[in-house]
């Protein structure tokens, strides 16, 4: 005889019963919903900060960069270049010669050691790293005269003072010459040229220590570099297929040099993002396995209560799957509802520092912390709560039959 399981769930549990039940699944309720919004928010949240870092880094790095596989530095031919900038998908290229150098303020006493980058004059345009200038703007030629743009931090380092942006600084830049050894030739170990500056530009305190900018032909003029350079680097424009851009010009250069991507360029930056995001996640699934005792505690206190009542139904025909089914269900239904409400809490809270910039980020080069909800993040973290709520209620269910009825019955 089959056991009508509306009939066995009404009135296996007495009013009394359920209000008790109904206390403790609340408070069960409350904990699952509080553990699956931390998930939403904290998987928000590193979404936001990777999204941030790609974005400051796609302003700094293009898509594709053509570098040597030996050497610093190489040869492309005219033809070659034509044939990359006109290749379907290319947005802009611009040639780049990339060194380190000494940096002297003559005026304010002070050195610095950096990595100069000569670039063409619409780089800034091409990349948008003329969005991220502060003083000025991405001018590096104007009127025969050759403008630096240094990151802030090597801006601040070297004490230069710019009034109101109208007069520039001069800079001394030595660099090394090719051939002469510094222990040996000293001071005439280096070629120095004088360049002023009335910009500078700030992405992130790493990069901005790092590099400063200059004309490509200033470069080639410091380094001696009449018609070499250190990289190509490349463009897309939108919805552009970057492997297949990348497998095309790898072709068209040969062996002897090789593309890297930003995601090349930064791998340790991406990836570390992604393990801090999949870690946290365990962390605080770990965490919701330790509140699913809650749940434990509660089905343990009512399998307990109720064995008299579960003894009764058995002998009127109620099969032993029916009851497990009971309190099965009971257990699932807490989780899922847990999990329904923490996930609109978590969004909720998520689009409300979206809109309105709950918490602020001071002297950061964003406002307020960076948040982005994933459609996948939302689905793993339902689909992660269900499945310990499913298990746990399964596997504990049975076992509590078993101990505390089934021996009983027998």
């Amino acid at each position: 005889m089959n056991f009508p399981f509306y009939i066995s769930k009404r009135y296996l549990f007495s009013k009394k019963s359920r209000n008790i039940i109904n206390i403790i699944s609340g408070i069960s309720m409350v904990v699952v919903a509080a553990v699956t919004a931390a998930m939403i928010i904290v998987l928000s949240a590193l979404n936001g900060i990777e999204e941030l870092v790609e974005e400051l880094f796609s302003k700094f790095d293009t898509e594709l960069t053509i570098i040597p596989n030996e050497g610093k530095v190489f040869n492309l031919s005219t033809d070659t270049l034509t044939l990359i900038k006109n290749m379907e998908g290319v947005a802009m290229i611009s040639e780049v010669i990339e060194d380190d150098v000494w940096v002297r303020n003559n005026l304010k006493d002070v050195n610095a050691v950096c990595t100069m980058k000569g670039v063409q004059p619409y780089y800034g345009q091409m990349t948008g790293l003329d969005s991220m200038v502060h003083y000025g703007d991405f001018t590096l030629e104007h009127d025969g005269f050759y403008y630096a743009v240094p990151g802030y931090g090597i801006f601040s380092d070297l004490k230069i003072s710019l009034r109101n942006g109208n007069e520039p600084e001069v800079l001394i830049i030595n660099a090394p010459i090719r051939g002469k050894k510094l222990s040996r030739h000293k001071e005439k170990a280096f070629n120095s040229m004088p360049i002023m500056v009335k910009s500078t530009y700030s992405v992130n305190a790493e990069l901005d220590v790092k590099y400063i900018f200059a004309s490509l032909n200033f470069c080639r003029e410091l380094f001696n570099y009449p018609s070499e350079i250190s990289s190509l680097e490349i463009t897309l424009n939108n919805g552009s297929n970057l492997d297949l851009i990348k497998e095309e010009i790898q072709k068209l250069i040969g062996n002897k040099l090789k593309i890297i991507t930003r995601e090349d360029k930064n791998a340790l930056i991406y990836k570390t993002n992604q393990s801090e995001k999949w870690a946290t996640f365990l962390i605080l699934l770990f965490i919701l396995i330790i509140a699913a005792f809650n749940i434990v505690a509660s089905l343990t206190m009512l399998i307990i209560e109720k064995k008299k009542d579960i003894f009764i139904f058995r002998s009127m025909g109620a099969r032993e799957e029916t009851i497990q089914r009971i309190f099965i269900q009971e257990g699932v239904l807490i989780y899922f509802i847990g999990a329904v409400i923490g996930l609109l809490a978590g969004i909720l809270i998520v689009w409300g520092q979206q809109t309105f910039g709950l918490i602020e980020i001071s002297g950061a080069t964003v406002p307020h912390y960076p948040v982005k909800i994933i459609l996948n993040d939302l689905m793993i973290v339902l689909v992660s709560v269900m499945t310990v709520g499913l298990l746990f209620s399964n596997v504990l269910v049975r076992r509590l039959l078993k101990r505390y009825v089934n021996q009983q019955i027998k």
